[in-house]
């Protein structure tokens, strides 16, 4: 992402643990029936993420004291994030892109961009940091889109089992968030799956955006010692019916997705792109001790749709196939036809350990026509 706007693509580096093998064998993590298990995060010390400025000579230099990016428990004083999730977004819509990182088992974190190359970590200011409860979960994959079709802004995040997938939203760009899921219909039909991958994506090319979640557990052996959970879980398709029925987001079942989709598998990595050539969005499903999934989209509605893929020529001395212009890294893309207002941006970083394509897809519904494109 180029966070200093200078034309060229800087690199932000997420860390998690601070871990040995040594240091692992030594606590000698047991499940219930002394079943060899994976140690809690709790017992480790995080790492802070890395900046790295593109100097635009082939090299980069380490900004991460300088921007500020070094967050110490005021408890521990030990480094306080412990990453799985990253994504990069405008919230308060200055031309500079923000940070949220989110972490498991300690608070996520959004450092807001002071369009001076250093940051300011607001993320338990804006509500986001944990859940309503001031709890922190175990954070996985993260995405970030205006579900509603209006100001709305939403950030949906993957949790671990037993904890309910979030839906963080705001009236716009004041960055004041609470955790909708529950109201919305994430809560309860999310609660049992560990969710990794996450993202939102028009399933359906109706105009609204869905929701996916890529699911399954860390413990091969989890159902001895609950019986409600399971190494393998399906993943999960919320269809987005709109703010006027009871609950915005519906699960869709297996007549409606398909029996290859409810298969359960051990997810993680998960994204979208249209594998096929047309016009709708097909899944791809990373998994743990298996070949991944993809799932072609054969959704027959009959909707139209339009896809934007965006390059900017930016400055001839900036030239570069990496450089952020090229692609147009965090462009706003904006349409109206007679069934509202949509909103995008260019952005591939999503979802958990994965990178969407990079041409973005407007589901149109019936409409025929597009009656005004702004970019920026």
């Amino acid at each position: 992402f180029d966070y200093d706007r200078d034309g060229d693509l800087d690199l932000l580096v997420c860390n998690y643990l601070d871990w040995t093998p040594a240091y692992d064998r030594a606590q000698n993590f047991t499940l219930k029936g002394g079943i060899r298990a994976y140690g809690r995060p709790q017992n480790f010390n995080g790492v802070n993420p890395l900046l790295y400025q593109n100097l635009g000579n082939g090299t980069f230099k380490d900004m991460t004291e300088q921007a500020g990016l070094k967050v110490f428990s005021p408890g521990t004083g030990m480094p306080l994030a412990k990453s799985l999730g990253l994504n990069f977004y405008d919230f308060d819509e200055d031309g500079y892109l923000d940070i949220f990182i989110t972490n498991d088992t300690v608070q996520n974190l959004l450092f807001r961009n002071q369009q001076d190359g250093t940051f300011s970590e607001t993320a338990a200011l804006s509500g986001v940091a944990f859940d309503m409860e001031g709890n922190a979960r175990g954070a996985m994959g993260i995405d970030i889109a205006n579900f509603r079709n209006n100001d709305t802004l939403g950030i949906a995040i993957g949790n671990f089992a037993n904890e309910m997938t979030a839906l963080y939203t705001s009236p716009g760009k004041e960055m004041q968030f609470i955790d909708e899921a529950i109201s919305n219909g994430l809560g309860p039909q999310t609660r049992q799956a560990l969710t990794f991958g996450v993202f939102f994506f028009d399933a359906d090319l109706d105009g609204r955006l869905d929701l996916f979640s890529a699911n399954g557990h860390l413990e091969e052996d989890i159902n001895i010692v609950q019986e409600r959970q399971h190494y393998e879980q399906a993943p999960q398709l919320f269809w987005n019916c709109g703010p006027q029925y009871s609950t915005e987001f519906v699960p869709l079942d297996e007549s409606l997705v398909g029996k290859d989709f409810v298969k359960p598998l051990v997810g993680r990595g998960a994204t979208f792109g249209d594998i096929d050539g047309d016009g709708d969005l097909d899944l791809i499903i990373m998994t743990t001790g298996n070949k991944p999934r993809l799932l072609r989209n054969d959704q027959q509605t009959g909707n139209h749709w339009v896809r934007f893929h965006l390059f900017s020529e930016g400055k001839p001395e900036k030239e570069s196939p990496a450089a952020s212009p090229r692609d147009a890294l965090g462009a706003h893309i904006q349409i109206k036809t007679a069934g509202g207002i949509q909103n995008r941006m260019v952005m591939p970083t999503r979802s958990y350990l994965a990178q969407t394509e990079l041409p973005v897809t407007f589901g149109l519904g019936k409409n025929e026509e597009i009656e005004s494109v702004s970019i920026k």
